[in-house]
């Protein structure tokens, strides 16, 4: 480089003698000088050339992207040189998808075998079924259930050196049968003290929240006064108040107003009288529904951010679940352990229940209830209860008995959710995109087609193909939306000093391909994946470098 050169300077002969110490100092200013000039600038990883959705509302441009560590150090047109250098022309590159209602947990949490298997399986560990699908954090303790023990949940992720980022709720029913025992009873002002304070020692330990599943048992038996006082509680430390509705179907209640309307004023009511931020976890609209606008839920919640009340929700992009054939039946027909008690197995019982599953079958019809898994009738898989009965000669309410009294349980996928309303909801910016799914193996137990492609499936349908969302809002609702709202810090956007957490995508490649009868099978179209700085997702091909955090609230 001209200017530069050093023995010129300082070895001409007619050059006064300079001191050595002071010959030493001007000669390394110099080199420096030199040697700053003509490096470039050095980055671990380069995406170049995609067309870069960073979270926010912004229109996306081609942009490259540069990474140091855990993470990015640069956006824009820069020179440079990197290790590692991604050309992402013709893809697009987006922030790592965040799953704000995961039940990793709840596999994980299962001693015995499958915690050898969570340490031996890079499927389960690596976390592969969301990798695939662009997921680079989960939340998991959703639905009041999963581990009571924040700290021991997050030092086994540490442990096991998980492929995502994991966040951990405090699941206040997990936590009340830790406390009180398994036999589930309404709990008095001391005892709710108790809780209240073990629920603060949880954030303390690193919760990002607390969640509530209403609609069953220990939680279906809190007021709503006493869950805005145990929500006061948690106010202080900044954290989610999740909660599952009392109950979110169509039917009328004693007032006439529809049971899902209510449920949310009493969720509005809990964030009213506490002040605290609430996520309606799982929101959907379960039969009958024939009687219920979008309007009247619509004003709820509407009229609740009118008043400054912050509420939010989630949604998985499906119309069905998948779950044991018990899960649909009154808790009293039913053990712990969702099994049919022993009094309604017998003839005596028999007529009893079989009333009651008349009258489900009278909001949901034995065609919605479709046979995923029946190991005491392989044949049974495929059909519908429906159809089953024809063949047999039955009443639907009979067969559905008799699969109820079989060990093990048959598995149903239920259609049981407004797609109509589903569709509704899904453009708005309240409302995030979740899978409620696991950290899966194979042959662990039979998955929801989401655990595989929730992510996948709303890109390619909701936003490409049916075009009920945007592109550029659907991306939101996975990325900087909730990430905002559960406070996880510098997650969520392609911004400099945020953390490396990327996904870059084929969209003419990317699909879901998980169905209810085939759900193991993983998304496509990720070409590649980074978590926190590391390359966990290649060429479409899983690497099994892992970049995963157990992740504490700050």
């Amino acid at each position: 480089m001209t200017g530069c050169n050093l023995k010129g300077i300082l070895m001409k002969k007619k050059t006064a003698a300079i001191p050595f110490f002071l010959f030493i100092v001007f000669a390394s200013i110099i080199l420096q000088g030199c040697f700053q000039a003509s490096q470039e600038t050095t980055f671990d990883l380069i995406i170049r050339g995609g067309r870069v959705y960073d979270g926010t509302s912004a229109k996306p441009r081609i942009t490259d992207i540069g990474i140091k560590g855990d993470k990015i150090a640069a956006i824009g047109d820069f020179s440079g040189i990197a290790a590692k250098t991604i050309n992402a022309n013709g893809l697009i590159v987006t922030p790592g998808f965040i799953d704000v209602h995961s039940h990793t947990d709840l596999i994980l949490q299962e001693k015995g075998i499958w915690r050898i298997i969570a340490y031996i399986k890079p499927s389960i560990n690596g976390n592969h079924n969301y990798l695939y699908q662009g997921v680079t954090s989960i939340i998991t303790g959703n639905s009041s259930k999963g581990y009571a023990n924040t700290a021991k949940w997050l030092g086994w992720v540490d442990s096991l050196k998980f492929g995502t980022n994991v966040y951990h709720l405090a699941p206040a029913g997990a936590i009340c049968q830790d406390i009180f025992g398994p036999e589930l009873k309404p709990l008095d002002e001391k005892q709710r003290d108790v809780l209240k304070k073990r629920l603060t020692k949880e954030m303390e330990k690193g919760a990002i929240g607390i969640s509530f599943d209403l609609s069953q048992n220990p939680d279906q038996m809190l007021t709503r006064e006493e869950l805005a006082d145990i929500a006061r509680g948690i106010k202080p430390y900044g954290g989610i108040i999740s909660i599952n509705l009392r109950n979110n179907s169509g039917e009328l209640d004693a007032t006439g107003s529809s049971a899902l309307v209510s449920s949310l004023k009493e969720v509005v009511e809990i964030g009213r009288l506490s002040q605290a931020p609430i996520e309606i976890s799982s929101l959907k609209l379960a039969a009958p529904w024939k009687n219920l606008s979008y309007s009247q839920i619509n004003s709820v919640v509407r009229n609740a951010h009118q008043e400054g009340i912050d509420i939010t929700a989630d949604q998985t992009p499906y119309d069905a679940e998948v779950d044991t054939l018990t899960r649909f039946l009154p808790s009293e027909y039913v053990t712990a352990d969702y099994k049919i008690k022993k009094e309604y197995t017998t003839t005596a019982g028999k007529d009893t229940i079989i009333k009651a599953i008349d009258k489900l079958f009278t909001n949901l019809g034995p065609e919605k209830f479709l046979i995923v898994s029946c190991p005491a009738n392989k044949s049974y898989k495929g059909k519908t209860i429906r159809q089953i009965a024809t063949s047999e000669g039955k009443t639907p309410s009979q067969c559905y008995w008799e699969m109820a009294i079989a060990d093990p349980v048959p598995m149903v996928a239920l259609e049981g959710y407004s797609d109509r309303f589903a569709k509704k909801i899904m453009p708005s910016q309240l409302v995030f995109t979740a899978s409620e799914g696991i950290s899966y193996v194979q042959g662990s137990v039979l998955p929801h087609p989401g655990y595989w492609g929730a992510f996948a499936h709303k890109l390619r349908k909701y936003a490409l193909e049916d075009k009920i969302v945007q592109l550029n809002d659907a991306i939101r609702s996975m990325t900087a939306l909730p990430a905002a709202k559960f406070k996880l810090r510098d997650r969520g956007q392609i911004a400099v000093g945020f953390f490396a957490d990327i996904a870059i995508i084929d969209l003419k490649k990317l699909k879901d391909k998980a169905t209810f009868m085939l759900p193991e099978q993983r998304a496509e179209g990720v070409e590649y994946l980074v978590v926190n700085g590391i390359v966990s997702i290649e060429k479409g091909k899983v690497t099994g470098k892992k970049g995963g955090r157990a992740q504490k609230r700050i």
